[in-house]
Formats: C-alpha cells, sequence, structure tokens
C-alpha cells in the first residue's frame, strides 16, 4: 500500500521509499477503520518533503467515498490513515483502487 503511494516522484520520496522495508505498525485508531501508525527507523530521512499539515500523500479510493493519507513526520513515515465519508469505518483498500492525487495538489 505504502509503495504504491510512493510510485510518483516527488522531492524525498527515494527516502520514503528507502524507510518502508523497517517501518513497523505501532498501533491503529479506536474506530474500528484501517488507520495504523508507523515508526521507521532505517533509511535516510526525507528532509525535502513537500507535505501539508504533514501530509505527504492523499489519494481516493476508487468507487467509495474513502480515502487514504500518507503522514510524514520530522522526515519519516509517521501514519497511514484510511477515512470515510460514510459512518462506517472505512476497511483497508486494494492498493490497485487508489487513485493517487497529483503531486502539486498536496503542497
Amino acid at each position: 500500500m505504502i509503495l504504491t503511494l510512493l510510485a510518483q516522484d516527488f522531492p524525498g520520496v527515494d527516502e520514503l521509499r528507502a524507510q518502508v522495508p523497517s517501518a513497523v505498525v505501532t498501533g491503529g485508531c479506536g474506530c474500528g477503520c484501517a488507520t495504523v501508525n508507523l515508526r521507521t527507523e532505517g533509511g535516510p530521512l526525507a528532509l525535502a518533503v513537500p507535505a501539508r499539515k504533514g501530509v505527504v500523500v492523499s489519494a481516493g479510493v476508487r468507487g467509495r467515498g474513502d480515502g487514504v493519507l500518507l503522514f510524514v513526520e520530522e522526515g519519516r513515515l509517521s501514519c497511514l490513515e484510511v477515512y470515510s465519508c460514510e459512518d462506517a469505518p472505512a476497511p483497508l483498500p486494494r492498493p490497485e483502487d487508489l487513485v493517487i492525487d497529483p503531486p502539486d495538489s498536496w503542497e
């Protein structure tokens, strides 16, 4: 899922891709959605990443009102948020169902 979100090129994406193998889930959301907090210890810091309020990549889910946000904190992957515009918590979408927003819309 994270590598799919990082498939487009933007400043700092290579550093974020290098962090993925060391990413571990450290917790999740209590509402029942698929959001997870991440910790990475490997790979270089991605300090040049264009992030808006911590969000480095956003995507919608084809055919649903759900979406995914990838957060970075201090140059490290920190959270994969899965949200829904419905009342029910959003399940983790399939990577092939993601419609990734263009990089210039993330800033």
